[in-house]
């Protein structure tokens, strides 16, 4: 793809690239600028102008999703190893819920029978009246 159609498509898609970039951490999006700040400097010294134009596109756009990031508290999208945690802490809760259905159906709680009085408890009583 030539750099004219890649300035085109970022400055096209330039909202959600913003919003995209708002959910990354703080720290990516400060590597980020680093980095379009080093291709820049390469970018100036060989002279290529539509590079050039385009890091600035990007950098622009990095600063916006930092600047939106900071202004509306977006939080930061799970990565995917958080996510791949999450979804065996959620299968790791389902096999205890389970296993503890399991132990309950296995080992029912024995209710004890109420005692029975015997006869002779009732005859002493009737003795009474």
């Amino acid at each position: 793809m030539s750099k004219e159609l890649q300035i085109r498509d970022a400055i096209e898609n330039a909202e959600a690239n913003v919003e995209f970039l708002a959910t990354m951490p703080d720290y990516k999006l400060a590597e980020k600028l680093d980095s379009v700040h080093l291709q820049m400097a390469l970018a100036e010294k060989k002279k290529n102008t539509p590079a050039l134009e385009l890091l600035e596109v990007w950098r622009k756009q990095i600063i916006d999703a930092r600047i939106y990031k900071a202004e509306n508290n977006i939080p930061n999208a799970p990565n995917e190893i958080e996510l791949a945690i999450a979804d065996i802490e959620t299968v790791v809760t389902k096999i205890d819920q389970r296993n503890e259905i399991l132990s309950e159906y296995n080992n029912p709680i024995k209710q004890s029978r109420p005692k029975v009085q015997s006869q002779q408890d009732n005859d002493s009583q009737l003795s009474l009246f």
